[in-house]
């Protein structure tokens, strides 16, 4: 499956002294934000980004960028461009741009080629590092893991058609032979439980890599957020709807199994991260359910229903969305769904397509970051 000019640079330098005697800390403002991450990270890589479009008098706004404008810093912008529709660059005109997210980002790219790529969020720590070390007072924002787990939950399906060869494979690319080939002579549970060895190992490769390429490279403030509950957003909702109609025992079992390798990812990553004083681990993988479980709570309605329309079917025939051309402009326009009665119906959705946030859950992952900066001290 739900963030330039000297005037600003000088707002952004004003500290704040704690009251109460002459021996407390000096709190500085976070003066700058740099972003890895996939599509819930993306500035506008490809002209657009992943949720309702905004319009010029309201822009879409996303978490990363709530969160440069809670802390004062300059606005974001993409650091890579779109070179066709399914690749991207560095962008020669944009080396003021901190934002390196990307739609479609992966902490392990399939493939020795893709990890190489912007797609790479490895890739993304490694040129946001080459920019140059990190100051004391910026801020790093961390996403990746969903689809690094929709890739696995994707090719454990594919089992039924090419017998394991995709799964395998991609299980062999981050765990050891030993590994792998226990997990082929331990049958359906061998191959289960190594879902969980691959997601543990993904978290450790983002862990290594952020302690490399930021943690080591002069980053003194980072916020890493959990994977997403990916058994909560609409595309995995109609696809266990439609094995159900076979086998509902075996839907609940795929729904338990791949949530259970997003929780071993999320907390093998609190475990490497969470010790750490120059990292605010946050976990989106328990406020998204929360919103999904309690919507009135955060002003939501709607949990499972996409405010965008249906512009087709995927690959697997399930439904398709084009979130470049959800416009906030079309969907207050067009004829409302079920009993909707006000243009600002899609404002309390909790999904924008089938995978990504509204800007209303935009807005609330914002405010939870901004809470973790201020108990941080970092704004």
């Amino acid at each position: 499956m739900f963030l330039r000019t000297s005037l600003a640079a000088a707002a952004a330098a004003l500290v704040l002294v704690a009251c109460g005697g002459g021996d407390e800390p000096t709190i500085v403002r976070t003066t700058a934000v740099k972003v890895v991450g996939d599509s819930l990270n993306d500035s506008g890589t490809f002209g657009f980004k992943f949720t309702v479009q905004g319009t010029t008098t309201e822009p879409s706004l996303i978490w990363t960028d709530r969160v440069a404008k809670a802390v004062t810093a300059p606005a974001l912008c993409p650091r890579y461009a779109a070179t066709s529709e399914t690749t991207a660059a560095l962008n020669p005109a944009a080396t003021s741009c901190t934002s390196y997210g990307v739609g479609g980002g992966r902490i392990n790219v399939s493939g020795t080629a893709g990890d190489s790529t912007p797609f790479s969020i490895v890739q993304q720590l490694k040129d946001v590092a080459t920019a140059g070390n990190y100051g004391a007072e910026e801020l790093l924002l961390v996403d990746g893991g969903g689809n690094d787990a929709a890739d696995l939950v994707g090719a454990y399906l594919a089992a039924s058609s090419d017998s394991g060869a995709s799964y395998v494979a991609l299980l062999s690319e981050l765990l050891t032979p030993t590994q792998v080939q226990t997990a082929v002579t331990g049958g359906q549970a061998g191959l289960a439980a190594a879902g969980n060895l691959y997601m543990t190992a993904l978290a450790n490769l983002l862990a290594d890599t952020l302690t490399a390429q930021a943690l080591n490279k002069g980053a003194q403030r980072v916020v890493v957020i959990t994977a997403p509950d990916v058994t909560v957003t609409p595309r995995f909702l109609g696809l266990l709807a439609f094995i159900g109609q076979s086998s509902p025992e075996t839907a609940a079992a795929v729904k338990a199994l791949a949530n259970s390798w997003v929780v071993a990812f999320n907390e093998q990553l609190k475990t490497r991260l969470s010790g750490n004083s120059k990292v605010a681990v946050v976990d989106f993988y328990a406020e998204l359910n929360k919103w999904v479980s309690k919507p009135t709570d955060f002003g939501l309605t709607n949990t499972t229903t996409p405010a965008c329309p249906v512009t087709g079917t995927d690959s697997t025939g399930l439904p398709a969305y084009t979130i470049k051309d959800c416009t906030a402009t079309l969907l207050g326009t067009a004829p409302f769904p079920g009993s909707e009665t006000s243009a600002d119906w899609w404002k309390t959705y909790v999904f924008s397509d089938n995978f990504h946030g509204t800007p209303r859950t935009n807005e609330l992952m914002g405010q939870l970051v901004a809470q973790a900066l201020d108990a941080k001290g970092w704004r």
